[in-house]
């Protein structure tokens, strides 16, 4: 462009007519030129260097461990909730008040090994189990009962709330183990022990559920809760309204997937650079962000699980990047098998067919909906068809496979909002 300029002005044969015009366009237009450029090369870097959604990034895996082999330092794996890895303290004035009022109290949690089917049933029979309360006086006889517990739910919904935000696309959590969590609640306890009592011991005795009864148990994640400071002052935005907050990623790992926690509606926008997490709103001082950091998984041959490793990552396929770039759902039967073969869960099922059925016909269900929290409000939930997805174990003797199975019918849920999706075992 200044060739250009400087070539028209050389052609223009007044010599004083060509001084003053190019002092004119030296002061002038020169400088509006090359800050324009300047202006546009720094936007079109900006929008270069927002890196590109890597689902992979994003992948959360999860298994549980038993609180006395649980790894406090290992480089991966998170307890989902913080309390589950500290000693139980009972409040006995507490429970003894609730009991009075004829409620009931969360003891404390166990962990069921068995099909969802059993557990299902279990749940819903409603048992009543005799125990006992030791404290540091005495023995008292009570009564529980287990319920099924939501706190990791809570989470995963929580979780989902954080995705949505960062304009992160939401894939399923294969978190099977949670769904086994159940609290054991206090219903009854024998008259006579007092308020400054210690509770040291509380036995449950589960008769024929007792083999399927494992404590003390730690359900994991590769989810890290951090606290990241802003990168110098925050910079205002030309709206004047809205500044600009730098928090860099490079001591963390440029290879793990981030999320910015925040519940507030002053942030209107976050990218994500190779380098840094771009917080863009209302916000004027600089501040500490608390932020989830999603560890990549890495080899190790030191790592051991007693209970299997699952995650809602995709193999990496040249397929699977075209869909991604392009989000087209094609729903075909040849489009839902690679949907199904595209995620690592599907080493464990075999699919075999699908089927559109009544919603009127009475099959039991296998399966639940790992994204109940998910409210479409345009869907409408009146189904009158049912979309059965038919597998094969490949796994002998897996007391998760049919959670796997939700998992992935949970994630074609999301494809086909206008069935009710189910799965089945044959």
């Amino acid at each position: 462009m200044k060739d250009k300029i400087y070539e028209k002005i050389n052609n223009i044969e007044n010599l004083k007519d060509r001084a003053l015009l190019k002092e004119l366009l030296s002061e002038v237009f020169i400088h509006l030129y090359e800050h324009s450029e300047n202006m546009y090369n720094s936007l079109e870097n900006r929008v270069f260097d927002e890196i590109k959604y890597n689902q992979q990034n994003y992948s959360i895996y999860t298994s549980i461990v038993k609180k006395q082999d649980f790894d406090p330092i290992h480089y991966f794996l998170n307890p989902i909730i913080e309390e589950d890895i500290k000693d139980k303290e009972y409040d006995l004035k507490n429970i003894l008040d609730t009991i009075i009022q004829n409620n009931e109290v969360d003891m404390f949690k166990v962990f069921l090994k068995c099909d969802y089917l059993i557990f299902k049933n279990i749940l819903e029979s409603d048992i009543k189990f005799k125990g006992n309360i030791k404290t540091n006086k005495n023995s008292y006889k009570a009564y529980f009962k287990i319920k099924e517990n939501t706190q990791y739910k809570d989470e995963i919904h929580r979780l989902y709330q954080i995705f949505i935000k960062n304009n992160i696309p939401w894939t399923t959590i294969n978190a099977p183990y949670i769904y086994r969590i159940v609290n054991v609640v206090l219903i009854e306890c024998e008259e006579g022990i007092q308020k400054d009592e210690i509770i040291q011991e509380v036995n449950v005795d589960f008769g024929d559920v007792g083999k399927y009864i494992e404590y003390n148990m730690v359900p994991v994640w590769n989810i890290q809760k951090l606290s990241l400071k802003s990168t110098g002052f925050p910079m205002p935005c030309e709206d004047r309204i809205n500044f600009e907050h730098i928090i860099s990623i490079k001591d963390e790992g440029v290879d793990n997937g981030y999320l910015v926690i925040y519940d507030n509606e002053d942030i209107n926008h976050i990218r994500h650079t190779k380098d840094n997490l771009m917080i863009t709103g209302e916000i004027e001082e600089a501040r500490d962000w608390d932020i989830f950091k999603i560890l990549k998984i890495k080899e190790s041959r030191l790592d051991k699980y007693t209970y299997e490793l699952v995650s809602n990552n995709k193999k990496p396929s040249f397929i699977e990047k075209l869909y991604n770039k392009n989000k087209v759902n094609i729903k075909t039967k040849s489009e839902l098998i690679r949907t199904i073969n595209s995620f690592e869960a599907s080493k464990y099922l075999e699919f075999k067919d699908v089927k559109i059925v009544n919603i009127t016909d009475d099959l039991k269900e296998e399966t639940y909906d790992m994204n109940f929290f998910i409210i479409d409000e345009i869907r409408d939930y009146d189904y009158s068809k049912k979309l059965i997805l038919y597998f094969t174990s490949k796994k002998s003797d897996c007391f998760i496979i049919r959670d796997l199975l939700s998992f992935i019918v949970s994630q074609i849920q999301l494809n086909y909002p206008e069935y009710k999706c189910e799965g089945r075992l044959i």
